[in-house]
């Protein structure tokens, strides 16, 4: 297959290239030069619709760290590199007289209200800049054309032992302090890298895949939980409870990434037969069951 990534230079991103790469696929990388408005649009568009030609999928991965403090003008960029990219994105592909089979489109699990444990059939939205920024996102996803099958993956936390935030997680562990953020009744919903890049490719060759899939683990754990996992898993000597307004006062209105999170249940990919290689955070840590 010939699969078009943006986003296609950061850690997921870069990790799904190899990962396809090694399966025989065919990458179209989509970096900044891509999304760069010309001086003439008719051109502009153009010429991003002459970079997807020919592509059987399209996967839409761009957008700025979350995990940064909000001011007004980050806020922006996190709302550009996402609803300004996917907008591009999507007025590329259906711009094209033979589409892509798929998109599948990023969104994240902050979409829901974490006051509940939700499926992708009765998932209510959140509120605050979160679930707006995810709701406004999905909003663009959806404004591709109906010949193009569309699965728009809300994402938990992708964990790799080699990158991306866990190693960062797992530090203060690694030195025998097991560290919990608040009281740790916060649900934790996460995913471990190599299953999302599985159930990308699951999710490309199972047609009755589309609309919201749930990208997280079937478990379903807390702040709580995940640190019981790592503190056997490396050992602790301590265990430090860390307040809530320490990351209040460090990333101001982001710190909700931290004081809460919704209960996500992978429905759609359970009863589709979708089998997890890490689908608890001690197989995670163990490597996996295969």
């Amino acid at each position: 297959m010939r699969i078009a990534i943006s986003g296609a230079s950061g850690f997921i991103g870069s990790y799904l290239v190899r990962y396809f790469t090694s399966e025989g696929h065919w990458i179209v990388p989509l970096g900044r030069d891509f999304f760069a408005d010309g001086p003439d649009a008719g051109e502009t568009l153009g010429r991003r619709a002459a970079l997807l030609r020919g592509c059987d999928a399209v996967i839409n991965l761009a957008g700025a760290p979350i995990n940064h403090r909000w001011t007004k003008a980050y806020k922006r960029e996190l709302w550009e590199s996402r609803i300004g990219t996917t907008h591009r994105l999507v007025e590329a592909i259906n711009a094209l007289e033979r589409k892509p089979s798929v998109f599948i489109s990023t969104s994240a699990v902050g979409y829901y209200d974490p006051a509940f444990c939700r499926n992708e059939f009765d998932g209510n939205r959140g509120e605050g800049f979160l679930a707006d920024l995810c709701v406004g996102w999905e909003r663009e996803a959806r404004r591709v054309s109906g010949d193009v099958r569309l699965s728009i993956v809300r994402l938990g936390i992708v964990l790799d032992q080699r990158g991306g935030a866990f190693p960062r997680m797992a530090k203060p562990f690694r030195m025998g302090i097991a560290t919990r953020i608040g009281s740790g009744h916060q649900a934790f919903a996460w995913i471990a890298l190599q299953d999302m890049a599985r159930v990308v490719e699951f999710i490309m060759t199972h047609e009755a895949l589309f609309g919201v899939i749930n990208l997280v683990a079937p478990q379903r754990t807390t702040n709580a939980g995940l640190t019981d996992a790592l503190a056997r898993y490396y050992g602790d000597r301590w265990r430090v409870s860390i307040p809530l307004w320490v990351f209040r006062l460090w990333y101001g209105e982001a710190a909700e990434l931290f004081a809460s999170g919704p209960c996500v249940i992978p429905r759609k990919l359970l009863g589709n037969g979708f089998e997890f290689r890490c689908p608890t955070l001690s197989a995670f840590l163990g490597g996996g069951e295969a």
